[in-house]
């Protein structure tokens, strides 16, 4: 088996996803890594519902080509590429509280058009792996929206006031809940999402996204 995974290794070296370079046992090269990683908590991100919302990257060149293939090209193996990103995150202790983990959801129709939510792909392995409860389906979309990001500040809060709910039987109350996405912008999908967690019963709800274009 050694021998075997030794031989594709030469045949089909591993090589940086952003860049091309060839690697040992890593996707992302030192050089590319430099240009995005920022694990933070995004100041702005605070609110009444929202108890703040970390990230792990700045939304750049880099790890925004591979977040677009991911979600506009096809690309589901791409999921492979995030691990080791997460591994390295420095405040899971932080997160500790929030047993239970829920996706910002696609509307129907983008779910359909895709096959599936690219934020379950990102992180729904790694946070079961983590010990959090991973409710896919826990929050629903009511209808379907204009594209966030072709819209101002006050106008993406205005597209997505009401558009989610908890879904039918998911049982929150009393819970510290980690709401997910793949990238945080201006808040608005977070923070409508977390009013309506809070709204049934939740203590608690932190964020976490991918990446960011937020300080």
């Amino acid at each position: 088996m050694k021998f075997w995974t030794f031989f594709l290794d030469l045949i089909y070296p591993k090589v940086c996803v952003n860049c091309g370079k060839e690697l040992n046992d890593t996707y992302w090269c030192q050089s590319c890594l430099k240009k995005f990683w920022n694990p933070r908590m995004i100041q702005m991100s605070q609110t009444k519902d929202l108890s703040g919302c970390y990230t792990l990257c700045n939304y750049v060149e880099g790890i925004r080509k591979v977040i677009i293939q991911l979600k506009y090209n096809g690309r589901s193996d791409r999921r492979y590429v995030f691990p080791e990103l997460l591994s390295d995150f420095p405040w899971w202790n932080r997160l500790e509280s929030c047993s239970i983990a829920i996706p910002i959801p696609l509307a129907k129709k983008r779910f359909q058009q895709r096959g599936y939510n690219q934020t379950d792909l990102i992180f729904q392995e790694w946070l079961e792996k983590m010990g959090k409860k991973y409710i896919s389906d826990g929050l629903v979309r009511t209808r379907n929206t204009e594209t966030q990001s072709l819209l101002s500040k006050d106008e993406r809060y205005e597209n997505m006031r009401g558009v989610f709910h908890v879904n039918h039987g998911i049982k929150i109350e009393g819970k510290s809940v980690l709401l997910i996405d793949d990238v945080y912008t201006t808040g608005a999908t977070m923070n409508v999402a977390a009013h309506e967690l809070k709204r049934n019963g939740a203590t608690t709800v932190v964020g976490l996204s991918l990446a960011s274009g937020a300080s």
